[in-house]
Order: structure tokens, then C-alpha cells, then sequence
């Protein structure tokens, strides 16, 4: 469980670093561009599917059923991210 809650943290902590990216368009013809509402989401989402494909591709073992745990952990995280980007569609 222990490993589980370290690797949905360490993802979800990557995701938040992301916005610092975004914070800014560099100038005017990207303000009058058509901004995606939700950039920092997409790339959360990017970066959890990348986990996820560590996880079942590059780890060594289950680590005791917690590897299982944790990638249902991400597929969930994934879901509610997509979830909500749809509901802020109105």
C-alpha cells in the first residue's frame, strides 16, 4: 500500500509542476490564438499514462499486488481528469 500512495503521489506531483509551463503566452499572436482550456490537464493526463506504461512495462516485479493497485489507481485518476474536463464543456 505503502508503494502505491509513493507512485500516485509522485505522479500527481509531476502533473502539478506542469502549469508553470503554461502560466504565460509569450506574446500577442498567442493570445490570439484559440487557447485550449485545459492544457495543464491534458499533460497531467499525458504524464499519468506514461506512469502507467512504466508501470507495466518497466517495473520489475508487482511489489506484492501494490503495482496492480496503484496502475487502477491512474486508470482511475485518468477517468476523473476526463470527467472533468468534459463537464467544464457548457
Amino acid at each position: 500500500m505503502k508503494l502505491h500512495r509513493v507512485l500516485v503521489v509522485s505522479a500527481l506531483a509531476a502533473c502539478l509542476s506542469v502549469p508553470v509551463a503554461f502560466a504565460a503566452p509569450q506574446d500577442k499572436d498567442d493570445k490570439m490564438e484559440k487557447k485550449e482550456k485545459h492544457p495543464e490537464i491534458r499533460e497531467c493526463i499525458k504524464q499519468l499514462e506514461k506512469t502507467k506504461w512504466d508501470l507495466e512495462h518497466k517495473a520489475a516485479s508487482d511489489f506484492h499486488g501494490h503495482k496492480v493497485m496503484a496502475i487502477k489507481s491512474i486508470d482511475e485518476a485518468i477517468m476523473h481528469l476526463r470527467e472533468g474536463m468534459a463537464a467544464d464543456k457548457d
